[in-house]
């Protein structure tokens, strides 16, 4: 039989450890690191892929994945820059790119669930049919020249102090936290990544289920793009392709199961600043972004590999039988 061992809270606190000892080190060995315009500068930076793993963790949790967040994310910016331009209407930028998030994440949930899609090729197929629509809408090139007061937005601190994409990263946190911890949805999700046949036996909508599970996941994205639509002052149907791997690596290492049924907010929080840490780390150090590309792949390999040898992360088993007599 398949065991999946439950080290979670061991897990966070090993994790917890090491997002303080790579904060320590960097900040001995880079003096630079802990001046205020360093700190606020990863305050606006990280809310992005934050945000984007935070989209992915429910999906994960239940036993699947979406790799569609970031065009999802692409697509609901490039939406509320249209109609940001339009001037007159600028005020539905924020809920229509919302609605574009939500309406993507259903379809992903449908597929999933009345097509019997498997989550990996379901959602493999609408990156590319999002990315397709975004770039039909831009016809290719970024759209630039938004409103001054929304990209102000991208640059605006609370108080001075906290960036507001950082703000809006914390209650994001918080809402879905609550949302997984405390309501049946989130329970739900749980059962299901744990055991899907029990799940259906227990009488958990299963339907349903998954497209609230993939429609949560859009909106999450969609807010995602909102966010780097005001710190960048532009839309691109191709922005940030190289965020899919490290939301995928930010939920491994926060201790996400792939097979499903494990993951905590919190997990993903402590990867997030992890990661932040170590690519600004490596900034400071003249590392190229191919080099960091480089290193984050290693490290996701490096890290599934150790929670396989530690028996936290599951290995499928294959039922030859089962192969042999289809």
């Amino acid at each position: 039989m398949n065991q999946r061992t439950d080290s979670t809270n061991s897990y966070l606190l090993a994790l917890a450890s090491m997002t303080v000892a790579i904060f320590v080190a960097l900040s001995l060995v880079t003096p630079n690191f802990l001046s205020l315009g360093n700190l606020r500068s990863m305050g606006f930076q990280f809310p992005e892929f934050g945000l984007l793993s935070l989209a992915v963790l429910p999906t994960m949790v239940s036993g699947g994945i979406d790799l569609s967040v970031v065009a999802v994310a692409n697509l609901s910016a490039i939406v509320a820059a249209v109609i940001l331009r339009s001037g007159e209407y600028g005020w539905l930028a924020i809920p229509a790119a919302l609605a574009v998030g939500a309406a993507c994440g259903a379809f992903n949930g449908i597929l999933i669930a009345y097509f019997r899609l498997q989550p990996i090729l379901a959602t493999l197929g609408t990156l590319q049919l999002f990315a397709g629509i975004g770039i039909v809408i831009t016809g290719g090139p970024a759209i630039t020249g938004l409103p001054d007061w929304y990209t102000q937005l991208g640059n605006l601190s609370i108080l001075g102090v906290v960036p507001l994409p950082l703000a809006i990263f914390a209650l994001v946190v918080l809402l879905l936290g609550a949302v997984m911890r405390f309501t049946p949805t989130g329970i739900r999700i749980r059962l299901y990544g744990t055991n899907p046949t029990a799940g259906r036996f227990a009488g958990i909508p299963e339907r349903g289920l998954l497209i609230r599970i993939y429609t949560l996941s859009g909106v999450i994205a969609a807010l995602a793009g909102l966010v780097v639509l005001a710190r960048v002052n532009s839309a691109n149907a191709d922005y940030g392709s190289s965020y899919l791997l490290l939301v995928i690596l930010i939920n491994i290492l926060a201790g996400v199961s792939p097979a499903g049924g494990f993951g905590t907010v919190t997990g993903v929080v402590l990867a997030v600043l992890s990661l932040q840490l170590i690519s600004s780390g490596l900034n400071f150090l003249a590392f190229s972004a191919f080099a960091r590309d480089l290193f984050f792949g290693g490290l996701l390999i490096i890290v599934m590999s150790a929670r396989v040898l530690a028996g936290t992360l599951p290995l499928p088993k294959l039922n030859f039988m089962k192969v042999v007599t289809r």
